[in-house]
């Protein structure tokens, strides 16, 4: 037998059952992830409304050229926030 069929013999004699975690702990998880949505959703609809203020004053002043770099740094955010919420998720539940 040479090393790597050792180490497949071990490896495949892990089991690999997922174990449930308890209740509480699952149900604290769950309250973290829903403040961690709830308050990135928040900021995100905050900084749309920020980015669009800003984009009203630069209209103003004839410099609409700045808000499409502002715009693309929110929608990177809002992505992030997003996606992290969905990885989030997968990892913990």
């Amino acid at each position: 037998m040479t090393v790597f069929t050792k180490f497949t013999d071990v490896a495949a004699s892990i089991s690999m059952a997922p174990k449930p975690m308890p209740q509480e702990v699952q149900d604290g998880l769950d309250t973290v992830l829903m403040w961690t949505k709830i308050i990135g959703g928040s900021l995100a609809v905050l900084g749309l409304m920020i980015l669009f203020i800003g984009l009203f004053f630069a209209h103003q002043r004839g410099r609409g050229e700045e808000f499409m770099g502002k715009a693309g740094w929110w929608l990177t955010g809002a992505i992030g926030l997003g996606v992290a919420g969905v990885l989030g998720a997968l990892f913990v539940g």
